[in-house]
């Protein structure tokens, strides 16, 4: 299994979003949403008009969630399926964007074997009423994975 892993000479070239916080709707937002839905109709939506929905709540501050989903769907609209329409989300699939021209994309190489190996441990470490030796040994074995599997250079490109 290869893991691949953008290395640029620009830090943070992109930012994940995390849709598994719930960003809690204010009041306005939600009125937003109500008047903004109201023009559509759930069942004739266009290519456009998803698109349309898309920049209205994201020009408001209204970020994916699951509230913002549960509005949209008592007003009859898929919040996933106008996404979709609108292109959000389509770059290799859940992926993030690729790295900007130039920027090299380093391969983490582990097997399986190993890579259920690294996971048991970080399980163990987090989840395990671990002594503090327990818990020195379980980090120096997750380090000499990724020592062992690190691609030559290192995982981050650190040069400006």
């Amino acid at each position: 299994m290869s893991i691949e892993i953008p290395g640029t000479t620009t830090a943070g070239y992109y930012a994940m979003q995390s849709t598994s916080k719930s960003a809690t709707l204010t009041q306005d937002q939600l009125q937003l949403v109500e008047e903004t839905l109201s023009n559509y109709d759930p069942n004739q939506l266009t290519q456009s008009d998803a698109s349309n929905i898309v920049a209205a709540f994201s020009d408001a501050g209204i970020t994916a969630g699951h509230e913002l989903a549960e509005t949209m769907a008592s007003f009859g609209f898929d919040a996933r399926t106008i996404g979709e329409m609108a292109g959000i989300g389509q770059t290799q699939g859940d992926r993030p964007p690729p790295p900007p021209s130039g920027g090299n994309v380093l391969t983490l190489d582990i097997s399986d074997d190993t890579l259920q190996q690294l996971n048991q441990l970080l399980t163990d470490y987090y989840d395990s009423d671990l002594t503090s030796d327990e818990k020195s040994s379980t980090l120096d074995a997750i380090k000499d994975i990724f020592q062992q599997t690190m691609p030559e250079g290192g995982l981050v490109d650190i040069h400006a």
